[in-house]
């Protein structure tokens, strides 16, 4: 047995995908960049009203005032196209892309417990509902030969299981095997109106009287005929995109379009058993510029309120210098990762929500002030540089402890430092006076000369440290600056 998904109007469908309140409304899908181009593919309110295939834009408004007309996106439809099969393939290993909006799968994969009319049915509606979130309206038809399930496909409503091949295919219209004007004005005239009607006229008659176009469609209306699938796999190529007729100058509809987006991928990834390591956000702007951005997730994920807020908070201090005409969102995917702890270890509570803390704090101090201070290899004292937060989103990460004898006392500053005054005898300091202390100085370490800037001679040491031990036995940081002494800190 064979399935084939089909996707009717499949251009429409695929341009309204982010937008699907607009099938209510009556809409109209025209061929991009043509002058006067046709009207070809409609909604069911826009028919309604009068309008039909083949009318101009301007013939629409005639009849519908309020019809919205839409071109046709290809980069959309291809979105359409790699959710179809990415959607199917979990469902049937063994499919083939058979045109835009269709797609045929082999059912032999199936357990045998599922085959039968009423386990088909099943199977076929919980496959529908996997398109519902994806704003795919979709029609199955099964049948014993790709050919037959494809006419079964057509003519769904929404799920079609063909029992008698024969009798199905004789009862269609001859127009369901697609013939061109020429062929279907002479079918016309010879006053054959179905499929089964056609067929009767015999495989050498058609062949003397229409030639290889009507052994098409004579092979077209075969029911026997199993041919070989042109198997493929689907791409692990996740993204979305659009393109605006208005351009957007504001933040509001940008996030609610973002938000359809991430909805959409997240859909597509969980589908796929695949969750999001990486957003990629292309926006095309006006003036011709683009703008360009990648979002690490720090724990992959595929919830959608994550992924939508790392986006809000990046966007909410982007300013560009034009409106934007276009935009892009792609999901780098990854498998889900699950982790064994040991008894000690622990996890970050939450990752996302811990980088997304970093941004909006990156946004209000800049993105040199927040992260996590790393020493330099420098000769300046306290030398240090700010770099990107970094983390194991397995478990904390665990350093290993120092030797014993890499220890030393821990120097506690006072923020700000203290004014003192210090007496000297021979170049040491004796004592010390201060608001915070007042003492005899029994011992010095020093002095550490380690602030200067060798290179220049004028200003070769321009801090002068000292530890010091008063006479109550603690030890204190001092330091001389511009002739100036200061108390920096005590030694716990």
């Amino acid at each position: 047995m064979f399935a084939v998904i089909f996707i009717p109007d499949f251009s429409l469908q695929a341009v309204l995908r982010h937008e699907p309140q607009l099938w209510s409304r009556p809409v109209a899908m025209i061929e991009q960049g043509e002058t006067k181009a046709p009207i070809f593919q409609l909604t069911t309110t826009a028919r309604a009203a009068g309008v039909c295939e083949g009318l101009t834009s301007t013939q629409a408004l005639a009849r519908c005032s309020n019809i919205l007309i839409k071109s046709r996106s290809l980069s959309q439809e291809q979105t359409a196209q790699e959710t179809l099969l990415q959607t199917a393939y979990q469902f049937s290993p063994r499919l083939e892309t058979t045109a835009n909006g269709v797609c045929t799968m082999d059912l032999q994969a199936l357990p045998v417990e599922t085959k039968g009319h009423g386990a088909f049915q099943a199977w076929a509606e919980k496959l529908l509902l996997t398109f519902a979130p994806l704003h795919l309206r979709a029609q199955i038809g099964i049948a014993a030969t790709p050919n037959v399930a494809l006419h079964a496909a057509r003519c769904a409503k929404p799920i079609f299981i063909v029992q008698d091949s024969v009798d199905f295919i004789s009862a269609l219209p001859v127009q369901s095997l697609e013939p061109t004007p020429q062929i279907s004005e002479i079918l016309h005239r010879w006053g054959i109106r179905t499929v089964g009607a056609f067929t009767a006229l015999g495989k050498d008659k058609i062949a003397e009287r229409l030639g290889p176009e009507g052994l098409e469609l004579f092979d077209g209306a075969s029911v026997e005929e199993i041919r070989p699938l042109d198997l493929i796999i689907p791409s692990e190529h996740f993204s979305e995109t659009m393109e605006f007729e208005v351009e957007i100058e504001s933040l509001e509809p940008l996030l609610f379009i973002l938000n359809r987006f991430i909805e959409q991928l997240s859909q597509r990834l969980m589908a796929s058993q695949f969750v999001a390591q990486e957003l990629q956000l292309r926006l095309r702007l006006s003036s011709g510029d683009s703008y360009e951005h990648v979002f690490a997730v720090p724990s992959p994920t595929a919830h959608t309120m994550v992924l939508f807020r790392m986006l809000q908070t990046h966007l909410e201090n982007v300013r560009a210098d034009s409106g934007i005409i276009a935009l892009a969102l792609s999901a780098t995917p990854t498998r889900a990762e699950n982790y064994q702890f040991g008894l000690f270890e622990t996890a970050l509570r939450d990752p996302n929500q811990f980088s997304e803390t970093t941004a909006r704090l990156s946004a209000l101090c800049g993105n040199d002030n927040v992260g996590t201070p790393v020493l330099q290899d420098s000769h300046r004292p306290d030398a240090f540089k700010i770099e990107k937060v970094r983390f194991e989103s397995a478990s904390t990460l665990v350093t290993q402890p120092l030797p014993a004898n890499t220890y030393g006392l821990c120097l506690r500053r006072f923020r700000p430092t203290f004014n003192a005054d210090v007496e000297l005898r021979h170049g040491t300091p004796v004592f010390i006076s201060s608001l915070k202390l007042n003492s005899p100085i029994e011992k010095v370490a020093g002095p550490f000369r380690s602030s200067g800037d060798w290179w220049e001679q004028q200003k070769l040491w321009t801090r002068e440290e000292w530890d010091v031990e008063i006479r109550n036995g603690t030890i204190y940081r001092i330091y001389r600056e511009n002739q100036n002494w200061f108390i920096e800190g005590v030694y716990d």
